[in-house]
């Protein structure tokens, strides 16, 4: 047994042990003290299933190379899995941004965002590339057949999207309601059909009404659902942010676009003219944000500060990392990775070979 690192942590969850590593999982040598409370606490890297990049760093026009660097980075960030992610476009700007995903041991696979969405709520998405999903053979089974897609995004209510939802949850692929102008009988639909989550719920759908919830109704009132949160503080609010950690599995994600870790001015994004300002990247067109700056530490540490240490672990360490699927998990690895916690903010990480 080798120490990797021994101190006074909490382990989460748990009480305040002395801690010892071996083999990807803590083992607890001596209780300190369960009395005393400390601020310092040992926690399972993050999993990210929804980052388009970071760093100047996109998924869609990224080499190998490339996106080893972005990977590299975040694991600097306290990473420990991440899907990139991709945007509405042609099938063969898709393909090659599948192609140039390099083999990485942070990299579990990728999310497929879109084109199969709603044109009434594309977001920063370029509606010139949205689609109805395929219901013949088409080259678009090249994706939905691919291996390494873990996660997809679409609105349930386009015609064609209830058999899409079947076909890929059925293999085990996460389908993730999103950019959708969903009633909530169609939302539904969606969930009946075999899809487990939604898109960075209240963002590019249906706004919530007492007499018509639409698919912000169904994320709050289904529990089996894992409904995506973007906390940046802007995306959401923090009203909003407790009334759905509070009734649901929330899984936390950074959404984040190469504009991440960028300094403040302007950037081109997915064919829009965007500016960097304030912690936001925004569409010039309309003002309207054009995914985030925040990564999945920045997310946690307001989840931590604002709603608290135990949904903060479990939105952005724990919840990701076993969204349960009708066969098997997203993620299914022992911990690699260990992060040691002060007040919310990553002060160390303990990589295991």
């Amino acid at each position: 047994m080798s120490v990797l690192f021994e101190g006074e942590v909490r382990m989460f969850p748990g009480a305040t042990h002395r801690v010892t590593l071996t083999r990807g999982r803590p083992i607890a040598a001596e209780v300190i003290d369960t009395s005393e409370k400390t601020d310092t606490w040992l926690v399972p890297g993050f999993v990210d299933q929804h980052i388009h990049g970071a760093f100047d760093i996109d998924m869609m026009d990224a080499d190998p190379a490339t996106m080893t660097e972005l990977a590299d980075r975040l694991a600097h960030e306290g990473y420990e899995a991440f899907l990139p992610t991709t945007i509405t476009a042609p099938f063969d700007q898709v393909r090659a941004a599948v192609e140039a995903l390099p083999d990485h041991p942070l990299i579990e696979g990728f999310h497929l965002e879109g084109p199969f969405i709603s044109p009434d709520y594309p977001g920063a998405q370029p509606p010139e590339y949205i689609l109805d999903p395929p219901t013949v053979p088409s080259e678009w089974d090249w994706v939905f057949d691919h291996p390494k897609l873990k996660k997809i995004t679409l609105a349930p209510e386009r015609p064609g999207a209830l058999e899409l939802i079947g076909r890929l949850s059925k293999r085990g692929v996460t389908v993730s309601m999103g950019h959708s102008n969903a009633t909530y009988d169609e939302a539904m639909a969606g969930f009946s059909a075999g899809a487990r989550s939604v898109t960075h719920t209240f963002n590019a759908m249906r706004p919530f009404h007492h007499r018509e919830p639409g698919l912000v109704g169904l994320a709050l009132s289904e529990s089996i659902l894992a409904p995506e949160l973007i906390y940046d503080r802007h995306h959401v609010s923090l009203g909003a942010a407790k009334a759905l950690t509070r009734s649901t599995n929330t899984v936390a994600v950074s959404d984040a676009s190469r504009a991440a870790r960028m300094p403040d001015g302007p950037v081109t994004m997915w064919g829009h003219s965007c500016t960097v300002k304030n912690g936001t990247v925004r569409l010039d067109s309309s003002g309207a944000l054009a995914g985030s700056t925040a990564l999945l530490s920045d997310v946690f540490e307001n989840l931590w500060v604002d709603i608290g240490p135990e949904e903060a672990i479990d939105a952005c360490c724990l919840r990701p990392r076993a969204s349960f699927l009708s066969q098997g998990r997203i993620i299914n690895r022992d911990v690699t990775t260990w992060l040691l916690v002060e007040g919310g903010r990553v002060v160390d990480r303990l990589v295991l070979d």
